[in-house]
């Protein structure tokens, strides 16, 4: 096959220059090829059983199994993190929350050293929704020392998380805990984040076959009367367990990131922004948790 014929057949479910770069991809990945022997013909040049692995491979693209469930894999923050329909693929955008957070444990450190206070004890990190485990496991091997715990309500996923964990090495604690009904019994966090399902049913009209059919509906859907669910019960949970000082951060649907910049702050948090992505889109929200205790007593 050649390169030209490749992204034709993929060109059936993408645009032509998406389809171009997807089998760009593909070929790189599967085969350690440059863009530069692809377009000089290198895969006209592969053996037969290299040939049906790469017809495989972009028969099930033509049949709309995203590009990272064909290469069972997803780049995330510098890394490699295994991924499969039990799980989200992780976006780019997502590592906002991976950069804002490190940079907000890296300024408690060093406000900690600053004031000349006691050795810091190691943060506590908690994420909520942790589907591969992109987010913790990032934070995890940005920061060191931190404690971080994952939840998730699925088993597969919390599976796949532990798996990537392993591979990259990072201590996480994974644990199965649904976010609507988390109560307050955990030692206190100095960061929550999430990214959880955020997309309103009658969105998914709009949604490309590739993520409708093969990410999982519980992690991507809320009911259209109630969007701000998942962002309303962990935001409820982070006032009753978050330090003082602590921080909560949210990826939010765009056409709800106001909406929930604005529940944090009628619910006593502090210093909220909302942040655009890297596409110019208001996609991150943040908060503080409140400067005094919380009336369950917790710090």
């Amino acid at each position: 096959m050649t390169y030209s014929e490749i992204w034709h057949r993929i060109a059936t479910s993408y645009d032509d220059g998406e389809a171009r770069a997807i089998a760009r991809i593909l070929i790189e990945e599967l085969f350690g090829l440059s863009y530069t022997d692809i377009v000089c013909g290198a895969t006209e040049q592969l053996s037969a059983d290299d040939t049906l692995r790469l017809d495989t491979a972009v028969r099930r693209i033509e049949q709309g199994e995203p590009l990272q469930h064909v290469l069972g894999y997803a780049d995330f923050c510098g890394n490699r993190f295994c991924v499969n329909g039990s799980v989200l693929i992780p976006r780019p955008e997502t590592e906002w929350l991976v950069d804002e957070g490190a940079k907000l444990m890296d300024g408690c450190i060093a406000s900690d050293e600053t004031q000349h206070k006691a050795p810091h004890s190691p943060k506590r990190i908690l994420d909520i929704g942790t589907g591969s485990g992109c987010i913790a496991i990032s934070l995890k091997l940005r920061l060191g020392d931190a404690y971080v715990e994952a939840w998730d309500i699925s088993e597969e996923a919390l599976r796949t998380a532990q798996d990537n964990a392993d591979a990259l090495k990072a201590e996480v604690v994974f644990r199965k805990r649904d976010a609507l009904r988390a109560d307050n019994t955990a030692a206190p966090w100095d960061l929550i984040v999430s990214n959880p399902p955020y997309i309103c049913d009658s969105e998914r009209t709009a949604m490309d076959d590739n993520v409708l059919l093969h990410e999982p509906h519980t992690a991507l859907f809320v009911p259209d009367d109630d969007p701000l669910r998942f962002y309303r019960a962990i935001a409820r949970y982070a006032l009753l367990t978050l330090n003082i000082g602590g921080s909560l951060l949210f990826e939010c649907n765009t056409r709800y990131a106001e909406a929930t910049g604005t529940m944090l702050r009628d619910m006593g948090f502090e210093e909220v922004t909302v942040s655009d992505d890297c596409f110019n889109l208001p996609r991150f929200v943040r908060g503080s948790s409140p400067s005094q205790p919380s009336p369950s007593g917790r710090a």
